[in-house]
């Protein structure tokens, strides 16, 4: 994989490997005609991405393998680090990218997985109870919408919802998605639980509400920072648009839980 990785970021093969990803495959006099090259240049790239098993071509119709596909997919959720592109990098997708090109990404997972479970072990013992409610994610003190429940059904609701998210995703995806990359994907919702328990009782011992009203806006902030980070993971591994998974990711992760919160409000 790291091979034809960086095999096909030399010279003009990562525009040409681009170019199949978004367009599909194209014929040799289209791909000269879009990149611009010589016969020569043209054919002596595309050998060398065949080699790499990047592509395959078939008479005068060049096409990108499934692993010509998955690199695609992660040199265009790395583009951002060459464009800058404030959206893109506040949706955190290099930063994904390098997780899961670690080779620390199984650890990484296991700690993030660890600090979830505990926080969530703690969240069922709080008062009222932190629980994790499928769509509607975080409900408990001090959040937007409140439950009261007993610790063990707090705890137990929240392990079945953490479970029945993290195999959806791993169905959707047609088993492509491990376990590890799943969590990855759902890092800053993971996180958040921990964050939210700590806001609240430092507002508690400080009398200080402002920390509380911080936690609820880091609640949504959390939701759509998941929407994106779980976009990257899932394009990357099923050599997906990142765009339209984005689109999905967003409807499911932040649109949804929102409009939960608000009924609430009316």
């Amino acid at each position: 994989m790291e091979r034809a990785l960086y095999g096909s970021l030399v010279g003009r093969r990562r525009d040409l490997v681009l170019l199949l990803y978004r367009e599909g495959p194209l014929t040799l006099a289209k791909i000269r005609s879009r990149l611009d090259l010589s016969a020569s240049s043209l054919l002596y790239e595309l050998s060398v991405l065949e080699s790499l098993g990047v592509i395959k071509r078939e008479d005068t119709l060049v096409y990108l393998t499934q692993l010509g596909e998955k690199v695609a997919s992660i040199i265009s959720s790395a583009e951002p680090l060459r464009s800058l592109s404030f959206l893109s990098l506040a949706g955190l997708r290099p930063l994904v990218v390098w997780i899961i090109l670690s080779p620390f990404m199984r650890y990484a997972s296991m700690a993030i997985t660890a600090t979830w479970l505990a926080s969530l072990v703690a969240g069922a013992f709080a008062e009222p109870p932190l629980t994790f409610l499928g769509v509607m994610y975080y409900v408990g003190y001090s959040l937007p919408f409140s439950i009261r429940l007993t610790p063990p059904w707090s705890l137990a609701l929240s392990l079945l919802s953490l479970f029945s998210i993290t195999a959806a995703i791993y169905f959707l995806s047609r088993r492509r998605l491990t376990p590890s990359k799943i969590v990855i994907g759902l890092l800053p919702l993971a996180l958040y639980p921990a964050v939210h328990l700590a806001l609240v009782q430092a507002a508690v011992v400080t009398d200080t509400p402002f920390l509380i009203a911080l936690s609820q806006i880091l609640l949504f902030f959390s939701l759509l920072l998941t929407a994106t980070v779980s976009a990257t993971v899932y394009s990357i591994e099923t050599a997906s648009l990142y765009e339209s998974v984005l689109i999905r990711t967003l409807l499911v992760f932040f649109v949804v839980p929102a409009l939960v919160y608000l009924v609430p409000l009316k």
